[in-house]
């Protein structure tokens, strides 16, 4: 029930679904990436918009600002205010007049400036002088505040402070229209002294831009000085600028903030001649109005969207898996796939695993198939070659296995390899069978098989030339031999029966492969072997080992006079291996002959045998092992030579102690050497490895290894007391090639390991 589960959860119908669901998000990302761009512009039009209002404001202020401050300074340089700076009270009547002439002249500046009030005051003389009159400071006072609470002496005291031209409130009351001013103390460029001050009033209604408060909103506009003072706004302020001076730290920009208990956008400008920042507070509902309605219109949109594109794909997928079911369904029942708990991922990997299963179950009968056709195949080439009749006629047998030959007449090629270190004889069979039959076939047709470990080839020749199918099936043996030295590094030897004729005469065939091959090695030939080419007497097959010289070669092993009992062996194998030429039968049985006059003089010894010197020499066998006759002459002579050693350490045991002195003499001085064995002491010494080994044990009470391997260990215990070697030095010091076999010898005898002992010598 589980996989059913997860099996559906991995269905191609969800796959299909998210993949719809996916085409459908596009649009709908790139209509939120087009709303995201778009709110932007809004809100960058709404910015600029705010910008362009503070902007003009900060131009038109700046230029009265500055108008304001050159008022001041012409008026401050005034002839006429400068001579009131210098008179005092009481006035004379010609002080009068002066007071009058600044007065006119103040009307002057009123006329050509945009600052229609401003007064001069004068000290001294404790009068003030406005464009409009001249009098007391305290009736002008009354004049300009009527009504108000405010105290005449903080607003005089105002007066009296020493200005360099700073913007100063100086009314407090509920009519705030001239509350702020600008004041400049006389005369100029005496810092610290006020004899006076020029006194310019600011008129709020002046700083706004025309119509400006159309494009505000529902927000407010304000003027902000370095001390947080309002200097003027759009609408009276109930509360707090909601953002302090230090706060608006840029140029321009725009920040939030809450107002009125609201979200609140400010944004802001600063004054050039000043540093007053310009700002603009609008509720922010107000400010995200038309984004908003964007918004809202592009979320239903969205919506919409999403709802009709999943419902038509919902309904697509449906439609589009229908065949699907279909072929589930007939696909339902199969065995799919080799795990049986393995949950397909979906319904393709289901049909794929099950096509797939399909397709593997027909490579694989094909290939049985195949297999079982080759072998087949060469069981019916192996009992053509060896002449074995069968029940099946031999046409269909041919046309059944494909073997189709293009004439009668035939040849056999046996093909012989040792087998490589360095590559698999399978490999090596493979390319030989392949590169074979590739060669034959470029001149006749050729046909591969094995039979009893050996590669044979039947060559079925073509054409009617007889004489050239030599030259020709040398050729071939000749291409393979090259072919196979080159690209695999593996020498071949090749035997080749001559031509026969018929199905009948391809046994022959094989019977002259197969002799040449055993000719190739007895006699040692390589390469490349005819049969016609084989140089065997085909007369008398007799060998020529006369008694006298049995008698002779018995008493010179009796004796151990090797050079002697070797002489008569060479004679005995000229006399019929060089001259008489012996067949390759009566050659083994030669050689056979002479292994059996020495087992006889052996057995003459009488009480002096040791059946336990030929147990383990095993003479017979040691030269049936042997491949070719150099390889079985040199071995009857190393057979030969351990008898007469065995024989003549057996006359003496003056001798035998001899030897045993010169083999421990030899491993005492030789015990560094890598190659020292026990079958060198014994070519040093002129004895059978047999021999040695067996005198020794005999002697000593243990084997010659053993005493190797002591003597070595000894000696590498006194190079680590001496601790001046490594490990790699004493082991190769004392006739090991490795540190590993170093260790398994030194634990052999000592019962701990290298490192251990070394430890316990410190």
């Amino acid at each position: 029930m589980f996989r059913k589960v997860a099996f559906k959860r991995r269905s191609i119908i969800v796959t299909w679904l998210l993949s719809y669901i996916a085409i459908l998000l596009v649009p709908v990302l790139l209509s939120i990436v087009m709303y995201t761009q778009m709110n932007q512009t809004i809100v960058d039009e709404i910015n600029r918009s705010n910008s362009l209002i503070l902007s003009k404001v900060q131009t038109d202020m700046d230029n009265q600002l500055q108008d304001i401050n050159r008022l001041s300074v012409e008026i401050g340089y005034n002839p006429q205010v400068q001579e009131l700076l210098s008179i005092g009270e009481p006035l004379r009547t010609e002080q009068y007049f002066s007071i009058y002439k600044a007065f006119e002249n103040l009307k002057v500046f009123q006329a050509s400036s945009r600052s229609a009030h401003f007064l001069v005051y004068f000290r001294a003389i404790d009068t003030i002088i406005t464009p409009d009159s001249s009098n007391t400071s305290e009736v002008i006072f009354n004049n300009l505040y009527p009504g108000e609470r405010s105290s005449y002496t903080a607003w005089m005291e105002k007066l009296n402070h020493y200005y360099s031209g700073e913007y100063v409130s100086l009314g407090e009351g509920e009519s705030r229209m001239n509350e702020l001013a600008y004041i400049r103390s006389i005369p100029i460029g005496r810092t610290g002294v006020s004899l006076g001050s020029v006194v310019i009033f600011l008129d709020p209604d002046r700083f706004w831009v025309k119509d400006g408060a159309d494009y505000i909103h529902s927000g407010a506009a304000v003027i902000l000085d370095q001390n947080n003072r309002v200097v003027a706004s759009s609408e009276p302020m109930a509360e707090p600028v909601p953002v302090s001076y230090s706060e608006l730290t840029e140029q321009s920009g725009m920040v939030k903030a809450r107002w009125k208990g609201q979200e609140t956008v400010v944004s802001y400008i600063s004054s050039g001649a000043t540093g007053w920042k310009y700002m603009i507070l609008m509720p922010r509902h107000v400010f995200w109005d038309k984004s908003e309605s964007i918004k809202k219109s592009t979320a239903i949109g969205l919506l919409a969207c999403l709802i009709v594109g999943g419902g038509l794909s919902y309904a697509f997928v449906r439609r589009n898996y229908s065949p699907v079911r279909g072929m589930m369904e007939l696909l339902q029942g199969r065995k799919h796939t080799a795990d049986p708990d393995k949950v397909p991922g979906n319904e393709y990997e289901f049909m794929r695993q099950a096509i797939s299963s399909t397709l593997m179950e027909n490579t694989d009968m094909s290939s049985r198939l195949w297999r079982q056709k080759s072998f087949m195949r060469g069981y019916f080439l192996e009992k053509l070659l060896k002449g074995r009749s069968s029940a099946v006629p031999l046409e269909p047998s041919l046309e059944a296995y494909g073997v189709r030959f293009a004439s009668d007449a035939f040849a056999v090629m046996i093909l012989n390899v040792e087998e490589d270190q360095d590559l698999s004889y399978p490999l090596i069979r493979f390319a030989m069978m392949n590169v074979t039959e590739e060669w034959a076939g470029r001149m006749h047709q050729g046909f591969m098989t094995e039979i009893d470990d050996l590669l044979v080839c039947l060559i079925n020749l073509t054409g009617q030339d007889t004489e050239a199918w030599k030259e020709q099936l040398a050729g071939i043996a000749a291409g393979v031999a090259g072919f196979m030295g080159n690209y695999y590094h593996v020498a071949v030897s090749i035997s080749v029966s001559s031509p026969h004729y018929t199905v009948v005469g391809i046994s022959r065939a094989y019977e002259e492969a197969l002799e040449a091959m055993e000719y190739q090695s007895i006699y040692g030939v390589k390469d490349i072997m005819h049969y016609d080419d084989m140089d065997i007497p085909r007369a008398k097959e007799e060998y020529y080992y006369p008694l006298e010289k049995e008698q002779a070669l018995m008493n010179c092993i009796k004796t151990g006079d090797y050079a002697s009992a070797e002489a008569i062996v060479d004679a005995v194998f000229k006399d019929n291996l060089e001259q008489r030429k012996l067949p390759l039968k009566i050659a083994k049985c030669l050689f056979v002959d002479l292994v059996s006059t020495m087992l006889k003089t052996i057995h003459e010894a009488g009480s002096h045998y040791d059946s336990s010197f030929l147990e383990e020499l095993n003479p017979i066998e040691q030269l049936l092992n042997c491949h070719t006759v150099s390889e079985m002459k040199q071995q009857l002579k190393d057979i030969l030579q351990s008898f007469c050693s065995y024989i003549a350490q057996e006359q003496g045991s003056r001798r035998t102690m001899e030897i045993l002195q010169s083999i421990m003499e030899t491993v005492h001085s030789q015990y560094r050497d890598l190659n020292l064995s026990i079958a060198s002491i014994a070519e040093q010494i002129g004895l059978h490895p047999a021999y040695v080994s067996k005198l020794f044990k005999e002697r000593s009470g243990g084997s010659l290894l053993d005493y190797i391997g002591k003597i070595r260990i000894e000696q590498a215990k006194v190079m680590m007391k001496e601790q001046t070697a490594t490990m790699e030095q004493i082991s190769l010091s004392v006739g090991y090639s490795n540190v590993r076999t170093f260790r398994r010898a030194f634990a052999k005898y000592e019962g701990v390991t290298p490192g251990k002992y070394a430890d316990l010598l410190e």
